[in-house]
């Protein structure tokens, strides 16, 4: 029984090793081979509401598998009576954000359980096209046209190796897409650093400080900013906080006071979203933090502003 028991998490392993090499994601593997549902469930939430992980087509996809399997289970359902709707809800979202990576996992443990677990189901409700997908009928491919795309280049199996001899300028720029507005290559670029290490002073070899960061990240787009969150502040055009948008800087203030900068981040979210950056904590290195609901950062921000680049004068 325990040879079986090893061999099923070495297939299982063997399966999704093109998908993983995130941590925090391969504890959703060793959950799910240890039939841990429910604990599942609350760590892909917390992963895709307050780490960063909302694009993270795999977190979702062990979300609604684990929720598949406790919909079986009576003692859950007894508090839980949605929980095959939350499966197929999080299922639909690792359909389109699969999709917009042009299908990578086509074949998987996890997709072979959620199929037997639907096919068993009483009733279940599910878009059409992700129905398809999940059951084997032909899904079109993907049309393009000229419209805003984000592709994260972070999934798990197309990270960087983050060593102590990290050295930024070896991270190719992530996407070249001509319908990709500017400002979305640029926080593309910036979310290929996430979970690279917070080092005091360090602009791009072994990991970066804040300012190190937003200087490194800007300046690979063509903006010039100086070498400190402050003088950072004082160097772009100033806007108000509630106009900050993606590609914007945001300041951060301990004695929330304007003049007395120590943190700043670059804005990822677009106007009229919950604002959220992308920054270098101190605590846990490159990572994205939504601002609004941030007990910690919301009541430091006191600045923001937008980066110009200058002008060349092309004259002799």
């Amino acid at each position: 029984m325990k040879k079986t028991g090893l061999l099923f998490i070495f297939l299982f392993s063997f399966v999704l090793q093109s998908f993983s090499g995130d941590r925090k994601v391969e504890v959703l593997e060793v959950l799910y081979t240890q039939k841990n549902y429910r604990l599942i469930v609350r760590k892909a939430n917390r992963l895709i509401d307050k780490k960063g992980y909302g694009d993270n087509e795999l977190v979702h996809l062990f979300k609604a598998v684990a929720l598949a399997k406790l919909s079986k289970d009576a003692n859950y359902t007894r508090f839980n009576k949605d929980a095959l709707k939350k499966s197929t809800d999080a299922f639909e979202v690792y359909y389109e954000l699969d999709k917009q990576l042009e299908f990578q996992q086509k074949t998987s443990v996890l997709l072979d359980d959620l199929r037997v677990l639907y096919k068993s189901a009483k009733s279940v409700s599910i878009k059409s096209d992700a129905y398809d997908f999940l059951f084997g009928k032909e899904v079109k491919p993907i049309v393009v046209e000229k419209k805003q795309v984000i592709i994260v280049k972070t999934q798990p199996g197309n990270s960087v190796e983050y060593t102590e001899d990290f050295k930024a300028e070896e991270v190719d720029t992530v996407c070249s897409e001509p319908y990709l507005t500017e400002e979305d290559k640029m926080i593309n670029y910036a979310k290929k650093f996430l979970g690279v290490p917070y080092i005091y002073g360090a602009t791009g070899d072994g990991g970066f400080d804040c300012s190190g960061y937003t200087q490194y990240i800007l300046g690979r787009y063509g903006y010039t900013v100086p070498r400190s969150a402050r003088t950072q502040k004082d160097h772009i055009q100033k806007i108000k906080i509630k106009e900050a948008k993606k590609g914007d800087l945001i300041f951060f203030s301990k004695s929330r006071r304007k003049n007395h900068i120590t943190h700043v981040g670059i804005v990822i979210s677009n106007e009229g979203e919950d604002l959220t950056m992308i920054h270098a904590s101190s605590s846990q290195g490159i990572m994205i933090t939504n601002v609004e609901t941030n007990t910690y950062w919301k009541p430091k921000l006191v600045a923001a502003g937008r980066p110009i680049k200058e002008e060349v004068n092309d004259e002799l």
